[in-house]
């Protein structure tokens, strides 16, 4: 068979002709499944990032909002949000405030 006397259908399914109630075999190498990242357990938790900036590490409490492929989305303070880069974070720690620095 000639590449040129292909149909779509025949390109999509490897020439061959698939029927009603046919079954196929699916290759699933390199389909990525969804799993929980390192960032998940700190959704909605007052923490503290380490941050590389340049050649200074720069401590930054925040909390962690939201997460994607290759930011996660913190709130520095109320109404002032943005992403940092997931290679710029260097550590996660856990935020707590002591009982002294609690307002009355």
């Amino acid at each position: 068979m000639q590449l040129g006397s292909l149909s779509q259908r025949d390109t999509l399914t490897g020439g061959r002709n698939l029927t009603k109630g046919a079954t196929t075999n699916v290759i699933t190498d390199g389909i990525k499944q969804k799993r929980s990242s390192g960032y998940s357990a700190w959704l909605g938790k007052s923490v503290v990032l380490l941050i590389a900036i340049r050649q200074c590490h720069v401590p930054m409490p925040c909390c962690i909002i939201g997460e994607s492929v290759a930011a996660v989305r913190v709130r520095i303070e109320p109404g002032f949000e943005m992403d940092l880069q997931k290679e710029l974070i260097l550590a996660v720690e856990e935020y707590v405030a002591g009982l002294d620095n609690w307002v009355n």
